[in-house]
């Protein structure tokens, strides 16, 4: 008795693990382990599968997941790898936005600060020529009731005398006894503080996005998972995922070099989301066969789900990382 392989349709020996055509394991049920199988060992191998499986993603919503799963994984780029690729490539790019966005950034920050330092003491001293003397124990309440000294003639000093750790705490008189975290954000102001500088946080903060991504992309696969907990199993919801988040790296990296080159207007940023919406629709209805108006729904909701509260938690969690470990 002989079997077909999904990959070439090359009919073999049903004893055979491998078919003996194009090489691909043989087994009926795709498991999470096919999705990342051999991606690191092959990350930087791009073949002719890259090139078959490029434009395809671009303008095929949904039909390469769809390969992939029926068994076609030697023929077109794996997921995994794709994403991987795809990821690297846009975060290159965008480094060097980035780079543009902390000069002008840093700019603004040393602006504010000297703003800050001109108008905030004069309009204290006119409200206070009797008690002119204040503008060094300017206290200000935090919210368990405690005063804590925390103004410029106060940081100014400690950056002079070199103060750090504890003793910066104490100068701005934090409660030994205070938690971990009042002391870790009253100790990354000061430093902020110290050396008015935005980049190092933005830094951060973008090198943290791609971790964060391993964990949106799961997620994403779970609300499919949900939508579609009978027809496919959880590594499908995966593949589908994975495909599309290549698409979406490969469609910003496209508008980036375009912004390097010309400033985009805003509307741009309104574009992006109509065509990962419109792709999404598409790409569904062709993984899942669903019609127009279940498509429709799936991605709508998907997407209100993902841009009004996955995304900006995400934002929020990220930032705060950020300024508490940059």
């Amino acid at each position: 008795m002989s079997k077909t392989c999904k990959n070439c349709d090359f009919s073999f020996d049903k004893n055979f693990k491998f078919c003996p055509n194009c090489g691909q394991n043989y087994h009926e049920e795709l498991t999470v382990k096919d999705v990342f199988k051999n991606t690191i060992n092959n990350y930087f191998s791009v073949d002719a599968r890259f090139f078959k499986s490029f434009l395809p993603l671009l303008f095929k919503p949904g039909f390469l997941p769809l390969q992939f799963v029926e068994g076609k994984r030697l023929k077109y780029l794996n997921p995994a790898q794709f994403y991987l690729f795809a990821s690297v490539v846009f975060f290159f790019l965008f480094s060097f936005q980035v780079s543009k966005q902390e000069k002008r950034i840093d700019n603004e920050v040393l602006q504010s600060f000297k703003t800050i330092d001109s108008l905030k003491v004069s309009e204290f001293l006119q409200e206070n020529k009797e008690r002119k003397e204040g503008i060094d124990n300017l206290e200000l309440q935090i919210n368990n009731g405690k005063k804590t000294k925390f103004n410029r003639v106060t940081l100014d000093s400690l950056i002079q005398v070199g103060a750090s750790g504890d003793q910066v705490l104490e100068g701005l008189g934090i409660d030994s006894n205070a938690s971990t975290f009042e002391k870790k954000l009253y100790s990354q102001v000061f430093k902020f503080y110290k050396q008015r500088s935005s980049s190092p946080i933005i830094d951060t903060f973008y090198n943290y996005v791609p971790i964060s991504l391993f964990v949106l992309l799961p997620i994403f696969a779970f609300f499919l998972y949900l939508m579609h907990y009978k027809k496919k199993g959880f590594a499908q919801h995966l593949v589908f995922s994975l495909y599309y988040f290549a698409f979406l790296f490969i469609m910003f990296s496209f508008f980036t070099v375009i912004h390097l080159m010309v400033e985009l207007p805003p509307i741009f940023h309104l574009l992006l989301l109509v065509l990962s919406f419109v792709y999404l629709y598409f790409a569904i209805r062709k993984f899942y066969k669903s019609r127009k108006r279940t498509s429709f729904v799936k991605a709508t909701l998907i997407s209100v789900v993902f841009m009004a509260l996955i995304v900006p938690v995400a934002i929020a969690i990220i930032g705060t990382a950020a300024f508490l470990f940059y």
